[in-house]
């Protein structure tokens, strides 16, 4: 997998050499610091009804599952910037060719982009880690249950990003794959509140709990609970692998056109 590497390491060099990975960052912790502060805002308000007897039952961890739940759907919004260059910036310019001629295989090309991308978003989310030292000073929160919720958090970017290379391995443009892959990460979780107000069937399938099988949002809601359910990592898991192997198969038919 030595073609994978260079590609990471060449596409990690590109994002830093260019303002593209501070922008992001920027604007994704400004964005988190605005909800945080409203989560300060919230807790101490807690705190205070508590005092007088009032708002029962309100913890810091359930507080902490409000910014959690924002900060994976904002990522929403964020990873369609990170993934619209991956392949239409190659296609664009004419490159993508010169990778095909170069001693690696198309997997190690795909594998190498959504490394480079994933481990961008990752390293944002250990930004957010900050979060976390606050919320251990201010109170006792459970450690297992916010390690539960990033775990949570690295497995939807997974889904985030595999998701946006296959949008961008299928057009030139990279407008049209940023907002391809928004619009679509948008559709997959609003399939989940959709999905709770259907009742028809065909034959065995219920669409309704289909929907929402789908939907990541249900999936990353039992992380942020403490709960880590195998149905819920083989659904990030497989949704990563299924559109990971659609992206190779694109890329590969690239190569013969």
């Amino acid at each position: 997998m030595r073609g994978a590497t260079a590609i990471i390491k060449k596409e990690l060099r590109s994002y830093f050499c260019s303002p593209i990975a501070y922008v992001v960052l920027g604007v994704f912790l400004f964005v988190m610091g605005v909800i945080f502060a409203k989560f300060v805002d919230l807790y101490q308000r807690f705190n205070t009804a508590q005092q007088f007897g009032q708002a029962q039952g309100i913890t810091l961890d359930k507080l902490a599952t409000y910014l959690y739940q924002n900060m994976a759907f904002i990522l929403c919004f964020v990873t369609p910037f990170l993934t619209m260059r991956l392949f239409s910036e190659e296609k664009r310019q004419n490159t993508l060719e010169l990778l095909f001629t170069a001693p690696m295989r198309e997997l190690e090309i795909v594998l190498g982009k959504f490394f480079s991308a994933y481990c961008l978003m990752l390293i944002m989310l250990a930004l957010s880690g900050l979060y976390v030292f606050f919320m251990v000073l201010w109170g006792n929160p459970q450690i297992k249950i916010i390690g539960a919720t990033y775990l949570g958090l690295a497995l939807a970017l997974a889904c985030y990003v595999s998701l946006g290379a296959l949008i961008s391995a299928m057009t030139s443009s990279q407008a049209i794959a940023a907002v391809w892959t928004f619009i679509a990460l948008l559709f997959l979780w609003l399939l989940q509140s959709l999905g709770q107000g259907i009742t028809a069937s065909w034959g065995p399938i219920q669409w309704g709990p289909t929907l929402v099988y789908i939907s990541p949002l249900g999936h990353f809601n039992s992380f942020t609970e403490g709960l880590i359910h195998v149905k819920d990592v083989v659904y990030f898991i497989s949704f990563t692998l299924f559109t990971m192997f659609l992206t190779h198969q694109v890329v590969e038919s690239n190569r013969w056109r």
